[in-house]
């Protein structure tokens, strides 16, 4: 390992242990909802009283209706009349939008309904490689970001991301995928790391025979640390796994740039570094070894497409998927990803 690398691992270890309440993410305003895209009946009644009934409070509008109210009976009611007449206009359109927002979003549940559906793999490996052999490419880096659900929702807490987690491991083994990165922002796979593992190597005893289970190994490049299988099983585990993990967090984004940055800087301060040798090459190779590969393919299961500090030059090349008002991790979004990934055409120039 590099100066370089040593430097900021020890610098990013330093800050996640000094600010790790700090980080923590502020959610959007729909994700305290439990149906996040749900358009709220209520929300639309307290806009159209504030459309309707509320008076003006802008004082450019005040002067202009205080100076029709100067020209007379007529003027006065003019534009009041006027007032009104846009105001309800207004109340008109929010109406219009509200309905079709929500008949939009009734037909996307129902959707993602037919869709879990028909894409069922009931723990079954050979279901998921007959859907994954009719694809004419898979993605070699896949990647996915998982979000901490409210604790009184189904799937949610810090057990929901371990499972959530573990199911995407599972699919990506039966599916051939041999590299899978899971980002959540908050870091709870990397805090609870055992209890991931166990969770995983759980999860593939009911998709493969317990005593044949897939070997695995859980990267966290923050750390610089790979663990293979389960807490315990460690000694004498194989090189060569079916699948291996990476764990990522808001960490790894932007603060891993302004660290390496830091880093650079101080080295050539010191002298031990010269300005010349700063290239862009340099930075792509430190970041790459920093967080790994940037991956091919990026599944996010939320309503709208929501990055939450992924790292940015890690999906360069990235292809996106997510379905609209969708807020679960179910194969059906696992598996048309993949069919969009197929299917799509890259031109990365020359």
């Amino acid at each position: 390992m590099s100066k370089i690398q040593d430097t900021v691992l020890k610098r990013q270890d330093d800050n996640w242990r000094e600010n790790e309440q700090d980080h923590k993410r502020v959610p959007a305003i729909t994700n305290g909802f439990k149906n996040p895209g749900k358009p709220s009946v209520g929300n639309v009644k307290k806009v159209l009283e504030t459309a309707v009934l509320v008076p003006p409070n802008s004082e450019e509008v005040r002067r202009k209706l205080a100076q029709r109210n100067k020209t007379g009976m007529w003027g006065q009611s003019g534009g009041r009349l006027e007032y009104a007449m846009y105001k309800t206009l207004l109340s008109v359109l929010l109406v219009i939008y509200a309905c079709v927002r929500y008949a939009q979003y009734e037909y996307n549940r129902v959707k993602i309904l037919v869709l879990n559906l028909a894409y069922s793999p009931s723990n079954t490996p050979q279901l998921i490689r007959q859907d994954v052999l009719k694809l004419q490419k898979l993605p070699r880096r896949l990647a996915a970001i998982l979000e901490k659900k409210r604790e009184g929702d189904v799937g949610g807490g810090v057990s929901g991301v371990l499972n959530d987690g573990s199911e995407l491991v599972a699919w990506s083994v039966s599916a051939g995928i041999k590299h899978l990165i899971l980002y959540d922002h908050d870091g709870h796979l990397k805090r609870n790391v055992d209890d991931f593992r166990n969770n995983v190597s759980h999860k593939l005893s009911k998709f493969y025979d317990p005593s044949n289970v897939p070997r695995f190994a859980v990267r966290v490049p923050q750390w610089n640390k790979v663990y293979f299988n389960t807490p315990g099983a460690e000694v004498g585990a194989a090189k060569k796994v079916a699948i291996e993990i990476s764990l990522l967090s808001n960490r790894d984004g932007r603060e891993t740039i302004i660290d390496l940055t830091r880093t650079m800087a101080e080295l050539c301060a010191q002298n031990e570094m010269k300005l010349s040798d700063i290239t862009m090459k340099l930075i792509d190779s430190e970041l790459t070894q920093l967080v790994g590969h940037e991956p091919d393919l990026l599944l996010y299961f939320g309503p709208s497409l929501d990055l939450q500090g992924f790292p940015p030059w890690h999906i360069r090349l990235t292809e996106f998927y997510w379905e609209q008002d969708n807020d679960q991790v179910t194969y059906s979004v696992f598996i048309r990803g993949l069919k969009k990934f197929a299917s799509c055409k890259m031109n990365v120039g020359k």
